[in-house]
């Protein structure tokens, strides 16, 4: 088994990982493209072959920060990445090993966000865990397995006069106006709008926006990505001021509907923390929690470090209007791999 920086075509890595069971809209060529244009930050792509055949692939991205350092991670900014490596396990190990070596030359920590455990010499934190929801074949049939109490905001929503469309990029512009003040109001540096086009663009039809509004104004919008049966959703926000009306289950059934309508299997509403109440409303829709396996070298969490490093500037961040949040905080946002 040989491990080497990947230079052969993008279709051939994307075909890799679109027909391995543990291939995930993360573990995608376009990554290199969004992080490089979006950021400036570059990406390796290590892939494991076997007599010219690949066996496995592991995408890192180099994320440089004056506040939190140098980090390599599998994949920053989002909740999964790690070894792609279908059914040839005997690749996983030497694709850890070499991320580690490459870590050690470059004087960076590394971070693999893993879906699933994996047999390597690396500590492993398992802080968060994702949440599953099986979308089955009928919007009808995924309507009555939802509790009452989601089925009921939803119905509110609908009184209040709330309408939800999905739509491509045409809508980015509505989908961040309403992301980026919530993250403000969150006290979180958002995302710049460059990063968004440049998912949009490289993923294409694997990319959707959603919709809510209330009155012909945006009031929920969310970012979510389509990838081998899964919907993912990364980046979904409502305003604040409308959460009365019940805007986020809305946001979140219309979603359903779209799985269902297309032939996708299973939604991912994203990580939490298992005590959280992020985590609680997910499983209120009868999601099922699934253990990330996050890898750390060297040893020790560095997202709970990170945490700490950050949680001074929360307070401060919310008092700051829109527009210089938004200004700021995609500066700030590009070093945090959280």
């Amino acid at each position: 088994m040989r491990v080497a920086e990947w230079n052969g075509p993008a279709a051939e890595w994307d075909a890799f990982v679109g027909a391995a069971a543990d291939g995930t809209v993360m573990h995608l060529h376009g990554w290199r493209r969004i992080h490089q244009h979006a950021y400036g930050h570059p990406t390796f792509l290590l892939a494991a072959t076997e007599d010219g055949a690949l066996r496995g692939v592991l995408p890192l991205t180099l994320v440089r920060s004056r506040l939190l350092g140098a980090s390599l991670v599998s994949m920053p900014f989002m909740d999964y990445g790690g070894p792609c490596v279908g059914g040839f396990r005997e690749a996983e190990l030497p694709l850890v090993l070499a991320a580690r070596d490459l870590a050690l030359r470059m004087s960076t920590t590394l971070t693999l966000r893993c879906a699933r455990e994996i047999a390597a010499p690396l500590p492993a934190s398992r802080e968060k865990a994702t949440l599953y929801l099986d979308l089955g074949r009928s919007e009808e049939a995924l309507w009555k397995r939802l509790p009452s109490e989601r089925r009921n905001r939803v119905r509110k929503a609908q009184k209040h006069g709330l309408t939800a469309s999905i739509h491509g990029a045409e809508a980015l512009a509505e989908f961040f106006t309403v992301f980026a003040t919530n993250m403000r109001d969150l006290g979180s540096p958002v995302h710049s709008l460059a990063f968004f086009r440049a998912v949009m663009s490289e993923l294409g039809e694997q990319t959707r926006i959603v919709v809510v509004r209330g009155g012909g104004e945006p009031i929920g919008a969310g970012l979510f990505l389509v990838h081998g049966g899964m919907i993912s959703m990364p980046w979904v926000s409502s305003l604040r001021r409308a959460f009365d009306k019940c805007p986020n289950p809305f946001l979140y059934w219309e979603v359903m509907r779209f799985g269902v309508a297309t032939g996708q299997r299973v939604m991912d509403f994203g990580r939490s923390s298992r005590d959280s109440g992020g985590f609680e409303a997910k499983r209120q829709w009868g999601a099922q929690p699934v253990q990330l396996h996050w890898l750390h070298w060297p040893e020790g969490s560095l997202e709970a470090q990170n945490a700490k490093r950050l949680s001074w500037g929360t307070a401060w961040w919310r008092r700051l209007p829109v527009p210089v949040a938004n200004a700021v905080g995609p500066w700030l946002r590009r070093g945090i791999p959280n």
